[in-house]
């Protein structure tokens, strides 16, 4: 089931070998630090073909999503004063292939629904709960981003989501992120507003290549895609986690999900 990860790398299957006690520990790191933590290479050379060749083969099913919402994945909500991040919008131009479209035998609906990689994550992550996120779109999906597409400076609504680069776009296309910008206590909205009003210069952005994954934690960091540039569409495959196992329930728009 797992052919399609470089096991040399990332033997992830094998929670006590001691290269995976290395990339957990690395991983921990990063993630406390700054958010994020990137695994380069993640798929090997068949593994990116297979999920390649299958986000193309469904591509033209990708359901299209074109709104403006707050970063909160909310509408507007206009007894908040003008300006306010919870009266405040943004665009999200994007189309999805979601979970139920993926066959049985899919390798990447193999690896969200094993063991391994879940196991992985939770040993990643020792201190708090963590399911597969149920939402039926949200929670696994090749995200298709074409010219002119976009996702605005948001606030993901699971815990944790892993990305894997399948295809970038021509131009454009980045993920960029800024770390910590609200917690449990505080939604901190007046550096939400300033960050919406451009003051984003302390923005992290992360190399994508093909084949690399990029766990990131999007619930208290405000992160976005820039607008796609030519042709190329951009295709990312989504695996997406949560503390709590009936994620479904959360308010969100049942068009969004995570980037």
């Amino acid at each position: 089931m797992y052919s399609i990860i470089d096991s040399n790398i990332y033997p992830i299957d094998r929670i006590n070998h001691p290269r995976t006690r290395r990339l957990i520990a690395t991983a921990q790191s990063e993630l406390a630090s700054v958010g994020a933590c990137h695994f380069p290479q993640f798929l090997n050379s068949a593994g990116l073909s297979h999920c390649l060749t299958e986000a193309i083969g469904l591509e033209s099913q990708a359901h299209s999503s074109n709104n403006q919402y707050t970063p909160y994945y909310q509408v507007p909500d206009d007894t908040y004063p003008e300006g306010h991040p919870r009266n405040s919008t943004v665009r999200f131009a994007v189309r999805y292939v979601s979970r139920k479209l993926l066959s049985q035998v899919s390798p990447l609906r193999m690896i969200f629904e094993g063991d391994d990689l879940l196991r992985f994550l939770r040993v990643l992550l020792p201190d708090e709960p963590l399911y597969r996120y149920s939402h039926p779109r949200g929670s696994l999906n090749y995200t298709v981003m074409a010219e002119d597409d976009q996702l605005g400076w948001h606030f993901d609504a699971c815990e944790l989501v892993a990305s894997i680069l399948l295809r970038p776009a021509g131009n454009g296309g980045n993920f960029e992120y800024i770390p910590a910008v609200r917690n449990a206590d505080d939604e901190n909205f007046s550096a939400v507003e300033s960050i919406l009003s451009g003051n984003d210069d302390q923005r992290i952005g992360v190399d994508f290549q093909p084949g690399d994954l990029v766990l990131f934690r999007g619930r208290h960091s405000l992160h976005r895609v820039t607008p796609i540039r030519g042709e190329t569409t951009r295709l990312m495959a989504l695996m997406s986690f949560d503390n709590v196992e009936q994620a479904l329930e959360r308010d969100v728009p049942d068009d969004l999900l995570p980037s």
